[in-house]
């Protein structure tokens, strides 16, 4: 008994467990700060990506308002760590304004190429940062919409509720043959 009730709660895990879904790397912090300003010009621009990257297939470019590349095309991982990419810069051409960093990563994990761009300012505001789209993944906002009460609505929620009070029973009942004796050893 004691090995039907686990593999029926093993089931009903592995059934109502959510999908896998595989992301894609994108950038998690950077050093300038991604949309931030800073006083003078960095010597060189550090981005943290959330997934580990090829390294045949990473690319960090840093223009400046005009299009002009500021970096010094020397794109390599920092410190050997797989998921932290960085460029220098090319400080002496980076009077105040607004840098455009695009960015082009291959991860590992998944095989999936993404790419994006986001803004650093040197003593200027720098207006904010679009958050990165990845292939396949709309970034639309949906409106919100009023509360459904359709059938299919209730009778999903009943169902729901049908099958809560199931495995509620289910374990009312394990427990009590299991503490009246009833449960043959194995």
């Amino acid at each position: 008994m004691k090995k039907n009730f686990a593999l029926l709660v093993l089931a009903i895990a592995l059934f109502c467990a959510p999908h896998v879904l595989f992301a894609h790397a994108i950038p998690l912090a950077c050093l300038p700060r991604i949309g931030s300003t800073v006083s003078k010009p960095p010597a060189q621009l550090i981005c943290q990506f959330s997934d580990p990257l090829n390294p045949s297939s990473i690319s960090l470019i840093v223009t400046d308002a005009n299009g002009q590349r500021v970096d010094k095309n020397d794109t390599r991982f920092y410190e050997e760590d797989n998921h932290t990419l960085v460029v220098s810069l090319d400080a002496p051409k980076m009077p105040q304004g607004i840098y455009t960093v695009k960015w082009q990563v291959l991860d590992t994990i998944d095989q999936g190429l993404t790419s994006g761009e986001f803004q650093f300012g040197v003593n200027t505001i720098v207006p904010p940062t679009p958050t990165a789209v990845l292939p396949g993944v709309p970034m639309t906002p949906t409106p919100i919409q009023p509360p459904n009460t359709s059938a299919t609505d209730l009778i999903s929620r009943f169902l729901i509720g049908v099958g809560a009070v199931m495995l509620i029973a289910m374990g009312v009942l394990f427990w009590r043959m299991r503490t009246s004796g009833n449960v043959e050893p194995e």
